[in-house]
Order: C-alpha cells, then structure tokens, then sequence
C-alpha cells in the first residue's frame, strides 16, 4: 500500500505546483521575468555554479571580473525562485563539462544533503514577480567576493521610479477564488484515486 501512497502523493504535489502556475496576477498587475545579476571584481575561475529549481539544477556561468545576467529559465511556480550555488572546482572533479540530467540531479541531492566540499549558497532570488501596470521591480544583484576560503554574495537593491499613474488597489482576495478552485480540484482527484486504489485492493 506504500507505493499506492507514494503515488497519490506525487500526483497531489504535481497538480499543486500547477495550481500555483495558473494564478494570474491581480487586476492592475502585471507578471515580469527578474533576471539573476551579478557582479565581481574576483577571479572565479575555481569554482563551477549552479541554480537549484526545488530539484532541478541547472548549471550556469557566471563571469570573472565583470557582471553576469542569467535569464528566468522555465514558467510556473517551480522557476519562480531558485537558490544560486558556488561549487569549488577541486570537489567535482569527476563531473565532466556538460552533465547529463541523471549526474545533475544526483549532485543536487548531494548538495542539499551538505556532502560537497566548499559548496557554499550565494542567493535565493526570484525570477518572477508580480508589479502594477506601468512600473517596474526594483533592480536587484549580488555583489560575489572572497571571503578567506569560500564566496559570498552580498544582495543590491535599487528601487524602480515610481510611476505617475497610481496603480488599481486591489486585495489579493481576487484571486482567493481561483486557488481555492484548485485545491478542491486536487483533493477531489485524491480522493477518486484512494477510493479506486481501494476497490483494486479488495479485488486482489
């Protein structure tokens, strides 16, 4: 009955995740992509990086000396936010250039589970966010500098003009409807798939 509750599980946090995808933003807002922005004045040529998805890493570059943009790179709520990791080079000597999917998602466990040397995290930044109409996200980027033996990332943050237009004010009740829609969607397709586990149990 376990695997039974490993896949009612999976199922309910996939449709969780998509609930969280299909939320529009507010009347009067709108939803913009936040690039990753760095800068240094550090050679960082000792260390390989990477962006942690909630499971899916992505490794990226990121520039020696000079400043670095990374593009949001998928929608929904799972590429919404993303923790930057630097990784020495000396500690993934056996990870070639381009690894495949299956190395990078088994180096993500490793990390998370603190079984790397020296991998330190520099940000959690949010590649998306909702902003009224007219205006923009304040900038932001991180500043990378050495620190006796690892990196660390010190956040900027300059905030946008403001627009002469005042924005529509509104609650965040408009979308109350729509998320609780959802929810009862993904628990009505748990509770159809408990009740046909059950009933292929009892034939069994």
């Amino acid at each position: 009955m376990n695997k039974y509750l490993v896949l009612i599980t999976a199922i309910l946090l996939f449709f969780s995740f998509g609930v969280k995808a299909d939320v529009p933003p507010d009347p009067g807002y709108t939803r913009v992509g936040i690039d990753l922005v760095t800068e240094t004045s550090e050679d960082l040529a000792d260390y390989r990086f990477f962006i942690d998805f909630y499971g899916d890493l992505r490794e990226v570059g990121i520039n020696s000396k000079g400043r670095t943009s990374i593009s949001p790179m998928g929608g929904g709520a799972r590429y919404s936010s993303g923790v930057l990791w630097a990784v020495p080079k000396k500690s993934l000597k056996d990870l070639e250039e381009k690894p495949d999917y299956q190395k990078l998602e088994a180096l993500g466990r490793s990390i998370k589970n603190k079984e790397i040397d020296g991998a330190v995290e520099l940000a959690k930044h949010r590649f998306s966010a909702d902003v009224p109409k007219g205006t923009k996200p304040a900038e932001v980027y991180y500043v990378i500098k050495r620190a006796e033996n690892t990196l660390l990332a010190e956040r900027v943050e300059k905030e946008a003009p403001k627009s002469d237009s005042a924005p529509l004010a509104v609650g965040s009740g408009a979308r109350t409807p729509l998320v609780m829609g959802g929810l009862f969607m993904t628990l009505a397709i748990l509770a159809i798939g408990v009740l046909a586990f059950r009933k292929a149990s009892k034939k069994v």
